[in-house]
Formats: C-alpha cells, structure tokens, sequence
C-alpha cells in the first residue's frame, strides 16, 4: 500500500517536474529575448528622431530572429494620433504582449506599420516631406 502510494507520488512529480523545469524557463528567456528586440527597435526610432532631415529618406534594416525559442511573433508600431511613439511585441503561441512607448517621437517621427518575424526582410522607412 505505501509503496504504491509513493510510486502514484513519484510518478506526478517526474510528469510535472519535466514541465517546471523545461517549459516556464523557456518562456521566461524568450520573454528576455522578446524585450532585447523591443529595446534595439526603440533605439532605432530614436536614432532616427536625432537625425532625421526636415525633407529627405532615411531607411534602416532591422535584424531580427525568425522566431524566438519555437515562437513567431509580430512587431507593430503605431502613434494612435498620439505624440507618443509604441513599438508593440506580440508572440503568435505564448502570452507575451510587450509594449513600449518612446515619449514624443510620434509627433515628429510618426511611423506606423507592423512586420512578422517570419517574412524574411525588415526595414524601419521614414519619408519626410
């Protein structure tokens, strides 16, 4: 009767200890990597807000893994009509929504648009009239 009990414990901590101990660090070094990408993106806007001309192009790549630990996901930017300026990280499979806001850059450098990790080439475009 014990013995049969402590395989019943045994068993249930073996089947979810696996899950501890693969699945929700996973997740948390993808979320670090999701937030590596939020950053670098944001540093580009910023860059672009520093030296953008009254009337010219600038053009940028934006380098950015195809998918980060098994997981795609989206990258938006929009301004809402705001001043503010929001990069937006969104996995496909996993709860992972990441949001930054670059303070009054959208007033002057309003870019909207999204990309998916999955399509290959990016680039962050501005056009200045």
């Amino acid at each position: 009767m014990i013995s049969s009990i402590a395989i019943l414990f045994f068993s249930t901590v073996a089947l979810t200890a696996g899950m501890m101990l693969t699945d929700i660090p996973t997740d948390i070094a993808a979320t670090q990597q999701f937030n590596d990408i939020g950053n670098d993106i944001s540093t580009k806007l910023i860059m672009f807000y520093l030296i953008a001309p009254e009337n010219g192009t600038l053009n940028t790549s934006l380098t950015m893994p195809p998918a980060i630990g098994r997981h795609t996901y989206t990258v938006r930017m929009s301004t809402n009509g705001t001043t503010d300026q929001q990069v937006i990280i969104d996995a496909d499979d996993i709860d992972v929504n990441i949001s930054y806001t670059v303070n009054g850059i959208g007033a002057s450098i309003p870019i909207d648009g999204e990309t998916h990790s999955a399509s290959g080439r990016h680039r962050l475009c501005f056009v200045s009239k």
